[in-house]
């Protein structure tokens, strides 16, 4: 029966030729040629109801995009849509009554193809709507073009005004790669499991790609990144592109990956639940200025290759934060990315283990900072409570730290805790294994340089002494390398100190158990005997640690308690009731010794002598504890004191198997300063005799082996080992001494040039004497 025409079917070898509107085929008006050949070996059905026309068997499409250039689609199966043109008119206008609105191909494989803009693609299924300027790839979508490829199940693809794709949504697992601008290029790598976006940012030339689903994103071959979403910035025709050279005009601006972040560089390992990374092209001639020397294990994307030795691969870097932002240098020809900048805040830790040419580092506080200084290296800032810098055995921490790699500059703010090993103590005796020496300040710690300053409460312990003052000055041996890629301190020796205001010191010094021969009978067993006790009191202190110098400033004072012998004698009630005294408290005796000047003090540690100048007095006895002291006023049993305007103290060394002196008392650590002697004086080392001189309006008294005695003159001197004091006098001036043998026999007056006293065997030796009589007793 006769109807409308229901279709139009061409059996084979179709050969179509199309126009379309210049809205659809080329927006801008540019296209010489809007007409597209289709051709085909199969049938060609066309239903003009429904303006629907259906090729199949080797489709073919050809659009014409200049001289000899053209873009391409081969398929199976080629169905195209068209509509009636609304307010068409019925003469011709040149568009004809049809316009075009989709096609759809489908057949293992559909390709397209591109040679201007030489891309490639494929996939089981496409579709192109041209009122949205949308491609649709379904089916094992692999793409290939100038910069890149792209693998996927599902992509949905939006072309903008000028024709370039301008959106792009890929669902399900995939993955892109695209290459950096270099010399050779640089190849970066991003896949996904769930999907792939790519959008323009608004006010922007840049594109935004968000990956989701687990994605990864490598740099080159041996950096890699994780996380459960990663945004990624690419810009658009800020780098110019040319044929042959491998490289398009894109290049990677800013990175962002949230939540469970995981960065693999061939120098380390970072964890982080935030990574925001600017990257910044950089000069090739600042490149080469600053030698490329980049913090080693950076928490970056890319950081530079290499910085880990094939041998050492399981000693890389390890580093933690909430969040880490920064910034990083591109070179123009590519190679390794340069630290700019990094802010870590939240919970931050470095772990370095050491390397062949580097001490292991540790870093941890709640904010660190790290910035490109010039000359190529980095300032480090860690803000915690407390942040804390350890590289090998030395640790800092305070509040605030900050240093300079480039200045050699540093500073701690607020109070802190410095911790080093060190090898030899602060008299020049080697130090006992582990000993550390620990400075403790309330203000702030300043390093320049060779020069590091503590301010404000300095509290500083070295094995068993301790020494307080306001303000510690350290010089070094050479200042230390506050890179953290190259931090070794190991090496590191103190020059000059200078304890500044208001010094205070307390020292210990112990003896091994079982060097003098007395035995413990405490149930705690402690490791050594306590021996001496000296503390000081001094306006300021300084120390050359490389001549053994001291300078000290008054007024000041210097006191020490040395144990003495313990007394031999039957066990009788005193005995029995001392026993049960703790063991420092032991029936021992203990040597009192109190210096007090007003105005300084200089003195070697290791040639043992010291002077003191201005109002002296020097005051010694026997007490039972330490603590107790000898008053100059009521002396009691082996003690005295001197007075004069300068005093030196000699120290004399004396080779000994013997834990005794001559006259009965142990062996005498350094009473030169406080700083001098080992914390452990074992018994057989070389030990020193003890010599005083007063100098300058000399007066002294005492009571010794059962005689007192009271001189006054120019000089007065006693020598520990021989147990003389001498007294003397200049020119016409004549050396005084008031002296008796007994408790309550009278005084004897000697006026000499010259006078040996020896406390031992009480004998007075005169040289050219003036007078001698003897003073009545008081009644």
């Amino acid at each position: 029966p006769a109807g409308p025409v229901r279709a139009v079917r061409l059996i084979r070898n179709v050969d179509l030729q199309m126009s379309l509107s210049r809205q659809v085929d080329d927006p801008d008006g540019g296209n010489q040629s809007g007409r597209w050949r289709i051709t085909c070996d199969g049938s060609m059905v066309v239903d003009p109801v429904q303006l629907v026309a259906t090729l199949s068997n080797s489709v073919q499409v050809r659009r014409p995009t200049g001289t000899d250039h053209w873009d391409s689609l081969a398929c199976r199966q080629l169905t195209l849509q068209f509509r009636r043109r609304v307010g068409a008119m019925l003469e011709s206008d040149g568009q004809g009554s049809l316009e075009f609105v989709q096609f759809q191909a489908s057949g293992a494989p559909v390709q397209v193809g591109s040679v201007e803009n030489d891309l490639e693609a494929q996939a089981n299924w496409l579709g192109y709507r041209a009122d949205a300027g949308t491609i649709e790839l379904q089916g094992d979508v692999a793409a290939r073009w100038e910069r890149g490829q792209l693998s996927t199940q599902h992509v949905l693809l939006s072309r903008g005004k000028d024709g370039r794709i301008q959106r792009a949504l890929c669902r399900g697992a995939g993955t892109m790669t695209w290459k950096q601008p270099g010399n050779p290029p640089v190849p970066v790598t991003a896949g996904w499991s769930k999907q792939m976006t790519l959008a323009p940012e608004p006010g922007t030339n840049q594109d935004l790609v968000v990956l989701e689903g687990k994605p990864v994103a490598r740099y080159r071959t041996d950096s890699a990144l994780t996380a459960d979403s990663i945004r990624i910035w690419i810009s658009r025709g800020d780098v110019p592109a040319g044929r042959g050279n491998g490289v398009g005009g894109t290049r990677v601006t800013r990175l962002i990956a949230r939540d469970q972040v995981g960065v693999l560089t061939p120098d380390g390992y970072v964890h982080t639940a935030l990574l925001d990374m600017a990257f910044e092209p950089i000069s090739a001639r600042k490149r080469a200025g600053e030698k490329s020397r980049r913090l080693n294990g950076q928490p970056t994307l890319g950081s530079g290759p290499g910085r880990v030795r094939p041998d050492e691969q399981g000693k890389r870097m390890e580093f933690w934060a909430e969040s880490i932002r920064g910034r990083l240098g591109v070179p123009p020809a590519g190679g390794e990315l340069a630290l700019l900048e990094v802010v870590t805040e939240g919970r931050v830790g470095l772990s370095r283990p050491a390397q062949q040419d580097a001490d292991p580092v540790e870093i941890t506080g709640d904010r660190v900072r790290i910035v490109e200084t010039d000359g190529g290296g980095h300032g480090l800032t860690i803000v915690g409570q407390p942040a804390v810098l350890r590289s090998g055995s030395h640790e800092i921490n305070g509040p605030s730290i900050a240093v300079n790699s480039t200045s050699g500059r540093g500073s701690v703010d607020g109070s802190g805790t410095l911790s080093m090993p060190v090898d030899r103590l602060l008299s020049g005796d080697p130090a006992p294994p582990g000993t550390r020496l620990k400075v403790r300040w309330d203000e702030k710690l300043v390093l320049d340089g060779k020069e590091i300053s503590f301010l404000g409460g300095v509290k500083s312990e070295l094995a068993d002494s301790r020494v307080d003052c306001d303000q510690l000055d350290v010089t070094l041996n050479r200042s230390p390398d506050l890179s953290v890629d190259t931090t070794r301190w190991h090496d590191i020796e103190f020059k000059m100190l200078r304890f500044r205001h208001s010094v205070r010191l307390t020292r210990y010094v112990f003896t091994p158990v079982g060097e003098s021969g007395q035995q413990h009978t405490s149930k705690r067993t402690p490791r050594s005997h306590l021996a001496e006790i000296l503390k000081a009191r001094l306006a300021n202190l300084q120390i050359d640690m490389v001549t053994r110098d001291s300078n000290a400033d008054g007024p000041g004072w210097i006191q020490t308690w040395r144990r003495g012998r313990r007394r031999q004698g039957p066990l009788a009630p005193a005995a029995l009731a001392r026993a049960n005294l703790p063991l420092e408290l032991d029936a021992a005796n203990w040597q009192y010794l109190r210096i007090d000047f007003a105005r300084g003090s200089q003195g070697n540690i290791d040639r043992g002598f010291a002077t003191f100048d201005d109002q002296v007095q020097v005051v010694s006895g026997q007490v039972s504890r330490p603590g107790d002291i000898v008053d100059p006023d009521r002396l009691g049993r082996d003690s005295g004191w001197m007075q004069c305007d300068s005093l030196q103290v000699t120290q004399e060394r004396i080779a000994s198997n013997k834990s005794e002196s001559p006259d009965g008392r142990p062996g005498s650590a350094s009473l030169v300063l406080p700083v001098a002697g080992a914390t452990t004086e074992p018994a057989s080392a070389t030990r020193r005799s003890l010599t005083l001189q007063a100098r300058g309006d000399a007066t002294g008294a005492g009571r010794m082996s059962g005689q007192s005695w009271y001189g006054r003159a120019e000089t007065i001197s006693f020598n520990e080992s021989s147990g003389q004091v001498v007294l003397s006098s200049l020119g016409s001036q004549k050396a005084t001494l008031w002296r008796r043998d007994r408790e309550d026999s009278p005084f004897s007056r000697v006026d000499a040039q010259r006078l040996v006293m020896s406390i031992r065997t009480k004998e007075v030796i005169l040289d050219r004497a003036a007078a001698t009589r003897l003073v009545p007793k008081r009644p």
